[in-house]
């Protein structure tokens, strides 16, 4: 399977950019989830890759060939829309072979890569059902097949997920994990939900503003965001406001309203220098609770407010010095109104120094 490479690609509505220098590789045989708020050009990008609409500016290339002006049909990409646009008068197996039709191939042909298609997404059972007796999972399974049938270079996916119930998306995720995995196709996949994305993708991508401003690992996304946007787009996060006193091998002390905190830079190849501003990140289920203050990173004060939730808490903890963090406590106890000083810290590990 191919790898997808894009530089600097550009496309404007109007007098509005809406793609503003995309940056982008999407490896052979990976599921690459793109991320964004509405607006930041996602779904235009795919339409770029797909040929539907033309870029102004930048390349594609797939395995090294520039395809940037290729027509549609060129390509061998395989793209899967938010709507199924399944037919309802063709049965399950004749709407998976519905796109092999200009292809010219014998029926028995046809057939056989529907069905084929059909088991990749483990809908072959329902191939004589008619679309309108299945579920939106199950619908959406079979506009996967329909794609799936042409065997496709590359599948773009715009938004699998967003017209499934609850467990269809989860039934719809591992079917894409599982095309992943069994057939090496290489994936670009546009989500809303962080945490599909965390849960599906092997490389995650965020797209503010027309551009990618971060990619890389999800994990490493999370832990170790960029910036303060992408650190509370992708979840919550307190975030203080710091100027740094110590810096060195990747690592920072910072003097902050809370206190003194140590923790790790996000971006060490652009290490701030001593006396420079930071934004100190921790995230909520980074910060513990304990009667007893560690060596560091500990803020003394109390909880003001709590939302149980069974398996966590979501509290309110106010410092001493009247900083409200916001801390999610997993196998949570009741301490509001508790009248004794109560320490919230976090690991060093956990607390990330951002430039901005």
């Amino acid at each position: 399977m191919p790898t997808l490479r894009l530089t600097g690609l550009r496309r404007q509505l109007g007098s509005t950019p809406v793609l503003a220098g995309v940056d982008l590789v999407v490896e052979a045989g990976t599921l690459c989830c793109l991320l964004g708020p509405s607006g930041s050009g996602k779904t235009t990008l795919l339409k770029v890759l797909a040929g539907q609409i033309e870029s102004q500016g930048g390349t594609v290339l797939l395995d090294n060939r520039d395809i940037t002006f290729a027509e549609s049909a060129e390509r061998g990409f395989g793209f899967v829309h938010q709507n199924y646009t399944l037919f309802p008068h063709l049965s399950v197996l004749e709407n998976a072979a519905f796109s092999l039709d200009a292809e010219k191939l014998p029926a028995a042909e046809i057939k056989a890569r529907a069905l084929e298609a059909l088991k990749l997404v483990g809908a072959d059972g329902w191939a004589s059902r008619r679309p309108q007796e299945l579920s939106g999972g199950q619908q959406q399974r079979i506009a996967l097949a329909r794609v799936l049938a042409l065997r496709p270079k590359l599948l773009l996916l715009d938004e699998p997920l967003s017209n499934l119930d609850a467990a269809s998306r989860l039934e719809v995720r591992e079917v894409i994990r599982k095309l992943v995995r069994t057939t090496g196709v290489t994936v670009l996949c546009v989500l809303h939900d962080q945490k599909d994305a965390f849960a599906m993708a092997d490389r995650l991508a965020i797209m503010h503003e027309g551009r990618i401003v971060q990619a890389g690992l999800p994990i490493d996304l999370y832990r170790r965001p960029a910036d303060s946007w992408i650190a509370t787009f992708l979840g919550s996060a307190n975030l203080i406001p710091g100027k740094v006193t110590q810096v060195g091998a990747g690592e920072f002390v910072a003097e902050t309203a809370v206190g003194e905190v140590r923790g790790a830079l996000a971006t060490p190849d652009s290490a701030p220098g001593p006396g420079a501003k930071i934004v100190v990140c921790i995230r909520p289920e980074c910060l513990k609770l304990d009667f007893m203050a560690p060596d560091e990173n500990a803020f003394a004060g109390s909880i003001t407010a709590s939302l149980f939730q069974g398996d966590v808490s979501l509290h309110d903890f106010k410092t001493k010095e009247g900083v409200v963090l916001k801390i999610s406590e997993a196998n949570p106890r009741q301490r509001v109104g508790s009248k004794s000083t109560v320490f919230a810290w976090a690991e060093p590990e956990d607390v990330v120094g951002l430039n901005r």
